[in-house]
């Protein structure tokens, strides 16, 4: 049982499920600050309290800033 996570342009990676996970505690078992990222879920925004089903595909697009 893993969720998939690709953050983009980067490789995939798999993180083991466990029931009860939310976004954030996908995040930071690979390292990574939710406010750094926007998350996609199976194609849809969500925010880092999202619970988090066996077998889904998380994509993290890199948040960019400037002027």
């Amino acid at each position: 049982m893993v969720i998939r996570v690709r953050i983009l342009g980067g490789p995939t990676r798999e993180v083991g499920y466990r029931e009860g996970m939310k976004v954030i505690d996908v995040l930071r078992s690979i390292g990574v600050m939710s406010s750094e990222y926007v998350v996609v879920k199976n194609g849809r925004i969500v925010a880092e309290d999202e619970p988090i089903e066996d077998g889904d595909e998380l994509v993290l697009y890199p948040v960019v800033s400037g002027g």
